[in-house]
C-alpha cells in the first residue's frame, strides 16, 4: 500500500529484485537516520561539544572535521570501487568497519570524558568524532553507486525521499528520547546513552543491507595507476561545463552551512534554555522532514533535481535570516524548519544530479570528486567559529545567508537540467522492468 502511494501502482506490481531492493532501503534509511537521530549533527553534537570544550571555535569545528574527514578519503577508494561489476561484498566489509567508531563514541562518553580535562576530553572526543566521519568516507561512494546501479533514475528521487521519511517518523521519536535523556541523566553518562542507542539502531540498518540483490554492472571502468588516476581528474572539470558550475553552487552552499552548527547553540544562550532543547530542535526537524519528503522526491522525478537544489539553498537562507531576526523560541523553530528542508532536499538531490551528469562506469568517480573539490569549503566553519567568538553568531548568519543566495541565484541562472543538455539526453533505466 505505501509503495504503491509513493512509487505509482507499476512497483506494486514487481514482485523480483527491484521491489526486495526497494524496502531493503527504505528500512536501512529508516532506520539508520534513526540512530543518528540520537546524536544529530545539527543539534546533539554542538551542544555536546560546548559541553566538553567551552568553545565556540570547538563547535565550529563540528562541521569542519565532519565534512572534511568524510569527503576527501572518497576520491582514493573510488578508483578501486569502480572496477568491480558486483559492489556488495566491497560495501558490506566497510559499512562494518564504518559502525566501530561510534561504539568507541560511546565508551568515550560512559568511562572518560568525566575524567579528562576539557582539553583532552575535547580532542578524544574530535579524534573519534574524525575516525567516524573518515570510515563513513570509505564506504559511501560504493553505497551510492549502487544504489543508482540498483534503482531506475526515475525512481531515485522517491526513494531518497522515501528514505528520509522513514527517518524522520522514527526521528521525532528520536527526539523525544534526546529530550527525555539529557534532562533526566547526568553529563557526560547522557550522552553514553545517546550514542549506545544510536549504535544499535546503526546494526539493524546493517541488517537490513545485507538483503539487497545486486545484478552485475552493465559497464566497469578499469583500475588504473593511483598518479594516472589524479592526473585524469582536470580533465573531467575542464570537459564538464554543467559540472563545474554546479560544483561552484554546491561549494556556495557547503560554505553557507557553516551556520548551522551554531542555530542550537544560539538559542540555548539567547532564550536561556537547557541542553535538553537539542531534543525539542531534533523533533522539529525530523517533523519538517516528514513534511517535506512527502513532496521532494515526486518534484525531482517529474522535473528534475536542479529545482531541488534551487529550494535547498533558498532553505539556508531562510534558516540564517529566521536566525538574525526571530524574537522569541515558537518563531526560531523556523531556523530548523529551513534546516530540514536544506537537509532533505540535498539528500535527495545534491547526488542524484551528479549520477545523471557522467556515465555509469565514471560514476564513483563523479560522485567522489563532488565532495572532494567542495569540501575545502567546509573551512567556512573555522572562520564561522573565529567570527562567532569576535563579533557575535549574526554576523555569521548574515555571511551564510549572503552565500546561500549566492548559490540559489547560480544554480538557478548556470546550471543546465541535465535531462533537458543537449548531448546528454535523460534516459530511464530498464534494468528491472
Amino acid at each position: 500500500m505505501v509503495l504503491e502511494w509513493f512509487f505509482g501502482p507499476g512497483v506494486r506490481e514487481k514482485r523480483g529484485v527491484l521491489r526486495q531492493n526497494v524496502v531493503a532501503n527504505i528500512v536501512d534509511g529508516g532506520v539508520y537516520a534513526f540512530g543518528i537521530s540520537f546524536v544529530s549533527l545539527q543539534t546533539v553534537f554542538p551542544v555536546m561539544v560546548k559541553h566538553i570544550s567551552g568553545s565556540d571555535f570547538a563547535v565550529g569545528l563540528v562541521p569542519v572535521l565532519w565534512t572534511a574527514g568524510f569527503n576527501f578519503p572518497q576520491i582514493f577508494i573510488a578508483n578501486h570501487a569502480q572496477r568491480f561489476p558486483y559492489k556488495m561484498r566491497l560495501f558490506l566489509q566497510t559499512a562494518l568497519v564504518q559502525r566501530v567508531p561510534w561504539v568507541l563514541l560511546a565508551l568515550l562518553s560512559f568511562f572518560m570524558l568525566g575524567r579528562l580535562s576539557p582539553t583532552a576530553g575535547t580532542f578524544f572526543f574530535f579524534f573519534l568524532f574524525t575516525l567516524a566521519a573518515v570510515t563513513g568516507s570509505l564506504c559511501f561512494p560504493i553505497w551510492f553507486d549502487l544504489i543508482a546501479k540498483l534503482t531506475p533514475v526515475d525512481l531515485r528521487g522517491r526513494l531518497f525521499a522515501a528514505r528520509n521519511l522513514a527517518g524522520g517518523i522514527l526521528g521525532v521519536l528520536a527526539g523525544l528520547v534526546v529530550e527525555r535523556v539529557l534532562a533526566e541523566i547526568a553529563y557526560p553518562v547522557s550522552y553514553g546513552v545517546l550514542f549506545t542507542l544510536a549504535c544499535l539502531f546503526m546494526w539493524v540498518s546493517y541488517w537490513a543491507l545485507t538483503r539487497l540483490k545486486e545484478e552485475a554492472a552493465s559497464a566497469v571502468a578499469e583500475e588504473v595507476h593511483i598518479l594516472d588516476y589524479f592526473r585524469n581528474l582536470p580533465r573531467i572539470l575542464k570537459g564538464q561545463k554543467n559540472f563545474r558550475n554546479f560544483l561552484i553552487s554546491d561549494a556556495l552552499l557547503i560554505a553557507a552551512t557553516m551556520a548551522g552548527a551554531f542555530y542550537a547553540v544560539h538559542a540555548i544562550q539567547k532564550f536561556s534554555l537547557n541542553d535538553s532543547s537539542a531534543g525539542l530542535f531534533t523533533v522539529m526537524i525530523m517533523c519538517s522532514t516528514i513534511i517535506g519528503n512527502m513532496f521532494f522526491g515526486t518534484i525531482a522525478d517529474r522535473y528534475g533535481h536542479k529545482v531541488n537544489l534551487v529550494l535547498a539553498a533558498a532553505s539556508t537562507a531562510l534558516s540564517c535570516f529566521a536566525a538574525l531576526l526571530a524574537a522569541d523560541q515558537r518563531l526560531y523553530l523556523i531556523v530548523f524548519v529551513g534546516m530540514a528542508f536544506q537537509i532533505g532536499l540535498s539528500g535527495i538531490s545534491r547526488l542524484s544530479i551528479v549520477a545523471e551528469l557522467c556515465s555509469e562506469e565514471e560514476r564513483p568517480t563523479y560522485i567522489a570528486l563532488t565532495n572532494l573539490v567542495t569540501s575545502p569549503f567546509v573551512l567556512f566553519g573555522l572562520v564561522a567559529g573565529g567570527i562567532a567568538g569576535r563579533f557575535g553568531y549574526d554576523a555569521v548568519f548574515l555571511i551564510a545567508g549572503l552565500l546561500a543566495v549566492a548559490s540559489a541565484l547560480w544554480m538557478a541562472f548556470k546550471v543546465e537540467e541535465p535531462r533537458e543538455t543537449v548531448g546528454r539526453p535523460f534516459v530511464q533505466s530498464a534494468q528491472y522492468e
